[in-house]
């Protein structure tokens, strides 16, 4: 999974786009509109029958360009593209917004700008069809999957070369796996999801273009998980077998590294970064696909980013046509959708989003070991590990009012660790509406009390005040959180809402572990996959951010003190990636939301609606509801071209 901040992503926390199941995915609702507004007929329901939203712009469902072919090419095989043969040259101008990438190293990323754009320079084996959720070729033109369920292996296509023009081969496929991944080098979460019971997959070079590997089980999830990117070996190698050799790779083609030092095998090239201003990347000369008449791809002659500070100077460049394409906030369709026409671009609705905003407190009960004193006070920390205290603060949230209010109706209340496009969301857990009376009541069976004061105290006297943080640079977790705050009142709590940069959030969450509650959003790297979870959920994942444990030197993380409901959730997670069947996936996955829907160590809140605005210059844009966790829906950006 990956978190975001401000509802467009901002920290990775997943393996990477990974290939998908076969299976059809789930269509989300349709987008609502705000109230007033002409709808189409229907309407869609978040689970538990509330948060009904009509549709003024249905789902994007597009056609299915079918599979890719590949064509032998100077003795290169090539993988022809799927879309009609466009014009070459010409610039496609995106956003980031609030802050800038830190690195250009897909391995080291831990934020998402980092990982997006790292992921236009770096291709693995396999990736997903948008359109099927299926997988399809990319460096390896095939691959199988032996009958005794544990054995994969891949051909990669002939002729692949690094930026370079050093050869591609298996060799770097296995380094990749047995060093950089099975090492914990840079972000260990990609060691999180692609281990079973803690052991990695034995990956082994059959020839210079075959690369098997093994499970030490049958490992459901697997098939997909291949497609992670692959690292140049001759390049990584030397630096990692230095005396500071993980010190070094972290630092390896940071942000304000020289572009020409990177060495990469995907679609465009860093040409350069201004901080605080743009990014911007060129086509690779050899990458290994052609168009429909064998001329080299990708289209685009550029490929521009500005940084932009917040949503709002977003929205402005792009109504002002600086921008050719960017996310649009549920709350501003309404403004948008007359607007269409005069000012020449599209909104697409990719359906209701399959990603996860969330209210955590910090449930750590350990000590530093740097200033040997509790991480969270320990009066708090009481409250925060008390399951009356989370499920009463569950219970007194309004979502209705925030999907009317922030949303404009364009969205859904949330209660559940699986989104409801998930085709593994479970179904019998029910949705409910604010009620404060009936969350006095749980506070009262731990000793709370509301004074004349108007206070709430806990047992031995305590009154209730927390922090509360939420990223800044956009408009949702301000609104939210003072949204949240203002009904925490209604039961004495006092919150002091406070909106950081998400660097500091980043680093508080996941190091220096000192916070208190704090407001952030998931949303999966395979939105089909709950495996792809597993380093949030499992109490030894390097994101499992109610109660984070820090890893080692060598990124391993060992726990001694998880709860009973925590030990059920690792042996869920275990069993539910070694069962092939999918029906009894279902049932385990089904128990591992209903702990979390128990025990509420997140307190999800909404799901806006997915909107994408996008100019009709850009010719072979095609949007599709699986693609929405892609920046700006773009899966298939080496055909996306300029029109003349």
């Amino acid at each position: 999974m990956r978190l975001a901040g401000k509802f467009l992503a901002l920290w990775t926390v997943s393996a990477a786009v990974l290939a998908g199941c076969s299976a059809q995915p789930a269509q989300g609702p349709a987008a609502g509109v705000a109230p007033g507004t002409a709808v189409a007929p229907g309407e869609s329901q978040a689970p538990g029958g509330r948060g009904a939203a009509k549709s003024a712009l249905p789902v994007v469902n597009p056609p299915n360009p079918g599979p890719y072919k590949t064509i032998l090419l100077n003795g290169e095989e090539m993988m022809v593209g799927r879309f009609p043969v466009g014009p070459y040259g010409g610039a496609v101008v995106q956003s980031i917004i609030g802050s800038d990438p830190k690195v250009f190293n897909y391995w080291t990323a831990t934020d998402t700008q980092s990982r997006d754009l790292s992921a236009l320079m770096f291709r693995g084996l396999l990736q997903m069809d948008a359109y099927t959720g299926g997988l399809l070729p990319d460096l390896a033109d095939s691959w199988k999957v032996d009958p005794d369920g544990v054995t994969y292996t891949a051909r990669l296509r002939k002729g692949l070369r690094w930026s370079d023009g050093k050869p591609i081969t298996a060799d770097d496929v296995v380094f990749t796996w047995n060093t950089l991944v099975a090492g914990g080098y840079g972000n260990s979460s990609l060691r999180d999801t692609t281990t079973i019971e803690g052991k990695s997959p034995a990956v082994t070079a059959v020839d210079d273009l075959t690369v098997k590997f093994v499970t030490p089980r049958p490992f459901a999830p697997f098939e997909r998980l291949i497609g992670l990117p692959v690292a140049p070996k001759h390049v990584i190698e030397p630096i990692i077998k230095q005396k500071n050799g993980r010190d070094l790779f972290q630092q390896l083609w940071a942000a304000n590294c020289d572009p020409g030092t990177l060495v990469t095998d995907g679609p465009f090239v860093l040409s350069r970064y201004v901080p605080g201003q743009r990014v911007e990347f060129v086509p690779a000369r050899n990458f290994y696909m052609v168009n429909r008449d064998g001329k080299h791809l990708p289209y685009l002659g550029r490929l521009v980013y500005q940084i932009v500070p917040d949503v709002n100077t977003n929205l402005l460049k792009f109504k002002a046509q600086e921008i050719d394409v960017t996310v649009v906030r549920a709350r501003d369709v309404a403004d948008l959708i007359g607007q269409q026409g005069p000012l020449n671009f599209k909104l697409y609705n990719l359906g209701q989003s399959n990603g996860s905003t969330f209210l955590m407190f910090n449930m750590n009960r350990r000590k530093s070991p740097d200033t040997h004193k509790p991480y969270v006070d320990p009066v708090k920390s009481a409250w925060f590990n008390d399951v009356n205290f989370r499920q009463a603060v569950n219970h007194a949230i309004n979502r209705d009012n925030i999907v009317a209010n922030y949303f404009k109706g364009i969205g859904f209340p949330s209660f559940t660790a699986e989104p409801p496009t998930s085709p593994f969301c479970n179904k019998e857990l029910k949705g409910f509406p604010a009620d404060v009376e009936y969350a006095m009541s749980l506070l009262a069976k731990s000793g709370f009390r509301k004074r004349d004061d108007g206070f709430l105290y806990d047992g031995r006297g305590h009154r209730v005040e927390f922090d509360m943080l939420a990223a800044s640079g956009g408009t949702f977790f301000e609104a939210l959180g003072n949204m949240i705050a203002g009904d925490l009142k209604n039961l004495g709590m006092k919150v002091n809402f406070q909106m950081l940069d998400f660097n500091i959030i980043n680093d508080k969450t996941g190091n220096s572990l000192n916070w208190e509650a704090c407001l952030m959003a998931l949303s999966p790297g395979d939105p089909l996959e709950p495996n792809d979870g597993a380093n949030v959920y499992k109490s030894d994942g390097r994101l499992h951010l109610f109660d984070q444990r820090l890893p080692d030197s060598t990124g391993k993380v060992a726990v001694t003190d998880a709860r009973p409901w925590e030990k059920q959730l690792d042996e869920l997670f275990d069993r539910g990636a070694e069962t092939l069947d999918k029906a009894k996936r279902k049932q385990i996955y089904d128990q591992y939301q209903k702990i979390i829907y128990d025990q509420a160590p997140f307190i999800y809140l909404v799901s806006p609606m997915t909107i994408i605005g996008a100019r009709n210059t850009l010719g072979n844009y095609d949007p599709t509801p699986l693609s929405q966790g892609l920046t700006n829906a773009m899966h298939n950006i080496e055909e996306i071209y300029k029109k003349k």
